[in-house]
Order: structure tokens, then C-alpha cells, then sequence
């Protein structure tokens, strides 16, 4: 049986992997901006005592050349931190 941790370590992997099917499409297709960017800061931190966790996503285009040495076809895993 799955802990509740891992579930929801894999329910935001997946959700992670959709969001850039949706974002590389949207770039391919022209239907997106290649500017985003999202931020959310949750109020607390288990890290930090009296911190808050800062979340962010941003896109922006770049020159291949500052890239490259880097995986192209990256794909992150998220993995758990035991606190």
C-alpha cells in the first residue's frame, strides 16, 4: 500500500509532466507566449524556522548555445525529502 507522501509525490509528477506536454505544444503550435511565469508562496517552511516556501515556474526564451551540455529531452523526477 502507497503512504499518503508518495501519492502525492507521484499525483504532482504527473500533473509536472502534463503541465509540459501542455507548455511545449503551446510553443510548437504558436498558441502560447514564450514568456511565463507563475509564483505561489506557501506560508510555511519545515526548513526554515518563521519561513515560507517559494514556488516558482518560468519560461523564457534563450540562445541554444547557453544550453548546450545539457540533457534537451530532461526529464526531472521528483524525489522526497524526510524532514
Amino acid at each position: 500500500m502507497k503512504t499518503d507522501k508518495l501519492m502525492r509525490m507521484e499525483r504532482i509528477d504527473r500533473l509536472l509532466n502534463e503541465l509540459r506536454y501542455e507548455v511545449e505544444r503551446g510553443f510548437m503550435e504558436h498558441e502560447i507566449d514564450e514568456n511565463i511565469g507563475y509564483e505561489f508562496i506557501v506560508p510555511v517552511s519545515q526548513q526554515i524556522r518563521d519561513g515560507v516556501v517559494l514556488c516558482r515556474f518560468e519560461t523564457r526564451p534563450v540562445h541554444r548555445g547557453s544550453v548546450m551540455g545539457r540533457d534537451l529531452n530532461l526529464t526531472k523526477k521528483l524525489s522526497i525529502v524526510d524532514s
